[in-house]
């Protein structure tokens, strides 16, 4: 099984458009569509719903904000005490 660069969609091997770079690196595009997007259209993964990519930018963004409110949290309670 392999998973699509773009959407994150897990195919067959044998299926779909392998993209093989200078590199040496391997591209997996499920359809068209994918393939589209990132090459023709430069589209962002993290900034279309319908890609996988655009869910997990979304929790790792909501992780960092409850990250540093905990933090903020933890810093006001140590600079009390540092002022008494």
């Amino acid at each position: 099984m392999v998973k699509c660069v773009f959407c994150g969609e897990e195919g067959q091997y044998f299926k779909g458009m392998h993209l093989i770079k200078n590199d040496g690196s391997v591209n997996y595009f499920c359809s068209s569509k994918c393939r589209k997007n990132t090459l023709k259209l430069k589209r962002d993964k993290r900034r279309l719903k319908w890609a996988s990519a655009y869910g997990e930018e979304k929790t790792k963004a909501a992780i960092r904000v409850m990250n540093k409110i905990s933090s903020e949290k933890k810093g006001d309670g140590k600079a009390d005490s540092a002022k008494k």
